[in-house]
């Protein structure tokens, strides 16, 4: 439906990773099961499409892959990317998608949690991943439609 990668593929990507400097973000889409439960699983299935096809449109290259990872979560990974400008991409990222979702009934928004750092091994990118994880629930604690996270330093 989001044209997206699966967790099928990230597995088979994990090794690409290693040795790298990345930038890794988790997703979420800001309260979807609202939209599924007010508006039904239709009008749910076409903000995941508009998150898929902005992401393949605007964002993905072959410096930057997107997984769907859970329902409604998105995995992004990069690297080649300068100090900076993942965050930045992120930033400009969330914002769009707003305004993109203007006209909906109900408009869509993201949390989003991040980290960049060099990973060495698959396991370092996992726990990078959980890490993404844990700030992407701290930016719905502090009120969705954030960007939460942090850089190496």
């Amino acid at each position: 439906m989001t044209g997206l990668y699966n967790r099928l593929a990230l597995r088979e990507d994990f090794p690409n990773y290693s040795k790298q400097e990345v930038g890794v973000a988790m997703i979420d889409l800001d309260d979807f099961k609202r939209f599924n439960d007010n508006y039904g699983h239709a009008y749910g299935d076409l903000v995941l499409t508009r998150l898929g096809r902005y992401l393949q449109k605007d964002w993905m290259n072959e410096h930057l892959r997107c997984y769907r990872y859970g329902g409604d979560e998105i995995l992004i990974i990069a690297y080649g990317l300068e100090d900076g400008d993942f965050v930045k991409k992120l930033q400009i990222f969330q914002a769009e998608y707003a305004k993109l979702n203007q006209q909906l009934e109900e408009p869509a928004t993201l949390s989003i949690g991040y980290a960049t750092g060099a990973v060495a091994n698959e396991e370092e990118l996992r726990k990078m991943i959980q890490l993404v994880d844990n700030y992407l629930y701290q930016a719905k604690r502090q009120g969705k439609n954030q960007v939460v996270g942090a850089e190496k330093k």
